[in-house]
Formats: C-alpha cells, structure tokens, sequence
C-alpha cells in the first residue's frame, strides 16, 4: 500500500514537471516566432501589391469574395478594437492578424507533434517550422495565406484531440476548426474535406458524430460569411455569388504564363518553391529523414503526413496556373512535411540515435531560421532593392522613367509595354517572368514578344540591384534599371 501511493506519488510530481517543460517550451515557441512574425511588420505599403485592397475591405468597403472573408472579418474586428481610422492603421491591423495566427499556427503544430513525437524532436522541429522563410515571411502580409496555415494546423490539432477522445466538445471543436480552413481560403475547402474523411476513417466515427461535425462546420461557414456581409455596405448574396465566380474564373485562365508539369520534370515547385521556403539543408533532412522511417520502420503516421504535403505538391505542379515567384502556394506542403519530418526523426531516426537525430533537428533548425531572419531583415526600407532602385533614379537625377510593379512608392506605371516610348528608362521587376516565359512551350505570342523584348534590353541595363536573401514572396526582388534611349528598337510596335 504504501509503495503503491509512493508510486502514485512519483507519477504525479513527473506529469506536473512534464508540463511544466512543455508549458516553458510553447512560451520560448511563441517568442521565437513572435519576435520574427512582428518584426519589421511596418515595412513600405505598397511592396504587396493586393495590400491596398484588403486594407479597403477592412476599413468596410464591401468584400468581393474573390477570397473568403475570415481574414477581412479579423481584421475589422482588430481594427475597431485598435481604434484604427486610417489606412495605415487598418493595414497594421490587417498584417497584426496574419502575424498573430502564424505564431498561433507555430504553437498548434507543436502541439500535433508532441502527440507522435518525443518532447526535445516536437520542440527542434516546431522552430524549424515556425523560423522558416516560408512563416516568417508570410506572416509579415495582409493576406489570406497566413489565416490559411492557421486554419490547417488548427484541423490537424483537433483531429488529433478527436481520436484521443470522440467527445462533444471534440467533435464540435473539430467541426469549427474545418469550417475556419474552408472561410481562410477556398482551397481549404479541399483540405477540410480530405481530413473530414479521414477523421470518419481514422476514429472511426458513427453516423451522428458525423453530422456534428459536419453541421458545426457548416454553421461556422455561415457565420463568419454572415458577420462579413453585416460588416460592410453595398454587398449582399449576388456579390458574394459574383466573387465566387470570378475566383473560378480567375482559376480556369490563370496566369498570362502557363507552367506545364513536364517543362519543370514535375519538379518546377519544389526546386523554386519549397526548397527556399525551408532551405536546401532542411528538404534534405526532413526527405532523408521520412524516406528512412517509412523504408525501414514502416511509421504509418510518417507516411500519413507525407502523403499530405506530397498530394498537396503534386496538385500544385499539375496545375500549370499556378506561377514561379508566388512561394505562397507551397505553405500547405511546409505543414505536412515537417509534421513528417519531425516524427520520423524522433521514432525511427532517434531508436537508432537520439543523439544524431536531434543533432539532424539542430542542422534543419539552424538553416531555417538563419534564412528566415536574413528575409525578414530585408524587409527593412533601406535594405529593400525597389527602394535602392528609387535612390539610385534620385541621385543620378532621373525623372523621366516607367515601373512595370509596384515600388513602394509612388511611381508612373504603363498599362501596356508598348507605351514605353513616352520614357526614357524602365525600372522592371517582371523581367525575369517574360525572360522564363519565353523558354516555355505554348505560351501565348505576347508571353514570346515580351521575352523578346528584354532579351534585347539586356546591353542596355544601367544598374541592377539584389539581395542574397531576395526574391522570395516580395522580399527585396531583383530590379533592374534599363535606358531606353537606344533600345526603342527592342519595344514592340503600338497596336494598329
């Protein structure tokens, strides 16, 4: 009796110091992915060029549904609460609800982890995740990708509370969190419904624990669209129907350019996507490291979250819409593939070795978050090229000039390439996109015309201007500057 309570005892002092530890360890998570997430949070309006238009949403413009509303509703709601009454304000309320829900999603993934993995691989991995470029840089925009990782992590937290225990409460927390997904982005639509059928599967669900799910789901849908449309003026079904439209259009013609699977070998979104949202050194790991558990330790959960972030890359290089420099389109295969990654290093890699598997976590935690603070650095106004580019106009005492992407600043900008004539210098950020384009098979003749074009600007360039950590989702993209004085040949003639 006595070694029994002795027992009890030991047991309960060891499960408080554990959560003690984990408690220590989502504070120094949330920190670390706070202190990226928010800093230089006030760069330049205008670098993100769909900014100015979230930031009319929320000040109460009504929403064009091109995208669900939960982003637009968040930040109305911080905005009121902030007392925000000007652009600059809702933008900061804008860009503090995407920062604010990717040091949410860095919290829940650890959570997910620690339920497969050991405690020291669930925190090493979840810094990976949280440091990477791919949610450091994308927790800086006032955009729906943020949400979106939110909403993921969210339904894979409640999933993993759901097969622990099928109670009310999780059945409705899980049905919340899939609605939540679908009202982040439309593709997460798609994402809720695979992990709904898995959830039937995998905690092998009855009839009317579906239909909780389900009807939460549904309600949450409903409710946050609702809140949206009483939130706004001007808009009711028919826009909401109109935007719904336009978004399938928009996801039927793309893109002027068009990124076939076989130009790229099936391959064009790892090799410019993935790899430098999480560096070359992390893929490495975190491949090897899943090839290793799934080959040779058969880990079913391992293989289950790689299918995930697999089936995700996959649809996205069948679709030839989706185009190089848009990093954003690869945030759902982060999620998935370091879920894996860091179970495979704590369940097959660490019965091995632990020390080597962490050692693989310290490697994949060092790249990443070296990579993800130099981006995030670059975010800065003096260190930004568009702006390096404006200084440079401004000292050689260059007025007469045209952009062809927003700077940042307030900068002439033609609707079509033909209208250069009237300048004098092109200030391009897009020149690398025609330059791609016309090594592409079937793309449209103006895609070839333009890559034409700067392929005979290039003994006319003055001045180019690049970051190492650039050219990733906005940050500090290449520009060059090209005098147009002797190239009026290479512009191609005004339509008739």
């Amino acid at each position: 009796m006595i070694l029994s309570q002795s027992v009890k005892q030991i047991g309960r002092v060891g499960f408080a110091q554990r959560g003690v530890s984990q408690a220590l360890a989502i504070l120094v998570l949330a920190t670390v992915s706070a202190s990226l997430a928010f800093h230089n949070i006030d760069f330049p309006y205008g670098i993100q060029p769909d900014e100015p238009l979230k930031v009319a949403f929320a000040a109460g413009q009504h929403h064009n549904y091109a995208h669900p509303p939960l982003l637009i509703v968040l930040a109305r709601f911080v905005g009121w609460i902030s007392g925000a009454s000007s652009e600059h304000g809702y933008l900061l309320a804008g860009r503090g609800v995407s920062a604010a829900a990717c040091v949410a999603a860095s919290v829940l993934f650890y959570l997910v982890l620690r339920r497969h993995a050991d405690d020291t691989n669930a925190f090493l991995w979840a810094c990976v995740f949280a440091a990477s470029p791919a949610i450091a840089v994308h927790a800086h925009y006032f955009k729906e990708d943020a949400v979106l990782v939110f909403g993921v992590c969210l339904g894979l937290h409640a999933l993993v509370r759901l097969k622990e225990r099928g109670s009310i409460a999780n059945l409705v927390y899980f049905g919340f969190a899939l609605g939540l997904a679908a009202t982040a982005k439309y593709v997460g639509a798609g994402n809720s419904l695979v992990l709904f059928v898995v959830a039937i599967v995998y905690c092998r669900l009855g009839f009317r624990q579906a239909i909780v799910i389900a009807t939460t789901d549904v309600l949450t849908v409903v409710a946050i669209f609702g809140v949206s449309l009483l939130t706004e003026s001007g808009s009711g079904l028919p826009t909401l129907i109109e935007g719904l439209g336009s978004e399938l259009k928009h996801a039927e013609t793309g893109h002027d350019l068009k990124e076939w699977f076989w130009e790229g070998y099936g391959l064009t979104h790892f090799r410019y996507h993935l790899i430098p949202s999480l560096t070359g050194p992390t893929v490495a790991i975190a491949l090897g490291a899943v090839a290793f558990a799934i080959i040779a330790d058969r880990n079913r959960y391992v293989a289950a979250y790689a299918l995930g972030a697999f089936t995700w890359l996959f649809l996205l290089e069948l679709s030839p819409l989706k185009l190089v420099g848009f990093m954003r389109y690869v945030l759902p295969v982060v999620v998935y593939l370091l879920l894996a990654a860091g179970i495979a290093c704590s369940r097959s890699i660490g019965l091995l070795s632990r020390p080597m598997a962490i050692g693989l976590g310290l490697v994949a935690m060092v790249a990443s978050a070296h990579a993800g603070m130099a981006y995030v650095a670059n975010l800065d106004r003096q260190a930004d090229t568009r702006f390096a580019a404006m200084r440079f106009l401004d000292t050689q005492g260059i007025t007469h000039f045209l952009v062809d992407f927003p700077m940042g600043e307030s900068a002439p900008k033609p609707t079509d390439y033909r209208d250069l004539s009237s300048a004098d210098y092109l200030v391009s950020l897009k020149f690398q996109r025609y330059l791609r384009g016309g090594g592409l098979s079937a793309q449209d003749a103006r895609v070839y015309e333009l890559a034409g074009m700067f392929r005979c600007f290039d003994s006319h360039v003055i001045a180019e201007f690049s970051q190492p950590y650039g050219d990733y989702g906005y940050v500090a993209p290449t520009v060059r500057i090209y005098d147009l004085r002797d190239a009026r040949s290479c512009v191609p003639p005004e339509r008739p």
